[in-house]
């Protein structure tokens, strides 16, 4: 049997993102991942101003320039008529906050965030199938017949964690009744025009969005959407998907994103999971962090954001605290309140997104709405100067 005093269990964005937080402060992890190799399936991760000054703080701030793709913004049209609705202008978000707004491939993030690690401390094909707790310690038991002790726990392990099951039983993630196209496609392969001016544009329409941008440096067009369905659809990355079958979703599409569908010649769905918004992130001697502690909808782009900023708090309270328990106390004191705002945030932009109404949608947006609502309080989040400050959310994020 193994044993370690710090084990995280998941190794892609959060738990990797987490290695490299302990990592700087000189405290050593094993990670546990179930893959037989590390990478994620999927095309793109967003990463705000915010989370980049996270990033920069656990050391990887070299790795991810030299991947992150720059947009000059999203071009917000109506999905049935083409107008133009609204443009975020993420150079001037990138001066007013002091980073940049970032597009990754998820690949090349993952191996930015495993590039300055000891590959002996990451611990492939161990799947986590169940969870001993003990008063004193963790046992950890992985399908391919590994157990390892551990004096504390991270878990990382995503929307479906095993660690999550262990601390609160049948907690499974709800369904929402929204599925996701995605499709990737090469530059030169995109229509002309399609996604102008800046080669990211986002449609919105009665019960569905879907939004387009380059990545890898404009080598890539990645193509996202969430729809509105009654039919279940499976949870999943890598799920084969119709591209015919995603045309239909967006019937009387305007003509430059009917262009664009038509280019799509393979795509992947999935259902869109996530849980109600809760405190239980954790206890005693196991930390949740990332979707397996506050999945999310993505209508906001903030999901890997809050484990970026998750990562970095993290470290900073096991370096100030003796007692790992207490910093997990802490942590949880003060992530709670801002990611349950940024949970609230994203469920509402994503309503705002597929509104049946233009007009009404038309004049929120000329009113100051938009289709990010009220983010710029997410984005001016400070991590290293903020990681134990009490969090300030606006009062309509701010719940009960």
């Amino acid at each position: 049997m193994m044993r370690c005093r710090i084990a995280i269990v998941g190794g892609g964005l959060a738990g990797l993102a987490a290695a490299n937080a302990l990592r700087t402060h000189g405290i050593k992890a094993d990670v546990f991942e179930a893959a037989a190799e590390l990478g994620e399936i999927g095309a793109s991760v967003n990463c705000s101003p915010q989370a980049v000054k996270a990033l920069n703080a656990i050391g990887v701030g070299k790795q991810i320039a030299a991947i992150g793709h720059r947009s000059p913004g999203p071009y917000t049209r109506n999905m049935l008529t083409g107008e133009f609705l609204e443009y975020t202008d993420r150079f001037e978000m990138a001066e007013r906050y002091g980073a940049p707004y970032y597009c990754f491939h998820r690949a090349d993030l993952i191996d930015a965030l495993a590039e300055p690690l000891d590959r002996s401390t990451i611990h492939l094909g161990h799947r986590l199938t169940s969870v001993d707790i003990h008063d004193d310690r963790t046992t950890l038991h992985f399908a391919n017949g590994a157990q390892v002790e551990a004096e504390y726990v991270i878990g990382a392990d995503g929307v479906k964690s095993v660690l999550r099951q262990a601390l609160y039983g049948d907690d499974n993630p709800t369904f929402t009744g929204q599925m996701v196209w995605r499709a990737l496609l090469k530059a030169e392969d995109v229509p002309t025009d399609a996604v102008g001016p800046h080669g990211h544009t986002q449609w919105v329409g009665p019960g569905r969005h879907l939004i387009a941008y380059f990545i890898r440096q404009g080598d890539l067009l990645n193509i996202v959407s969430q729809v509105d369905t009654d039919k279940w659809v499976e949870e999943g990355w890598a799920i084969k998907g119709d591209p015919d079958e995603m045309r239909r979703s967006f019937p009387n599409a305007e003509p430059r994103l009917a262009k664009l569908l038509e280019s799509v010649k393979e795509c992947s769905k999935w259902g869109l999971f996530t849980r109600p918004i809760t405190d239980n992130w954790g206890t005693g001697r196991i930390q949740l962090i990332g979707d397996a502690a506050h999945a999310m909808v993505p209508s906001a782009g903030q999901g890997a954001c809050m484990a970026f900023e998750d990562s970095y708090i993290l470290g900073r309270w096991l370096a100030a605290c003796k007692d790992p328990a207490e910093a997990f106390v802490n942590f949880r004191r003060i992530r709670i309140p801002r990611v349950h705002g940024v949970q609230r945030l994203s469920n509402a932009n994503n309503r705002f997104k597929h509104m049946d109404n233009a007009e009404v949608q038309k004049k929120a947006i000329q009113a100051g709405g938009g289709t990010h609502g009220k983010i710029n309080w997410v984005w001016a989040f400070e991590p290293e100067a903020e990681w134990d400050k009490e969090p300030v959310v606006p009062a309509i994020y701010a719940g009960g």
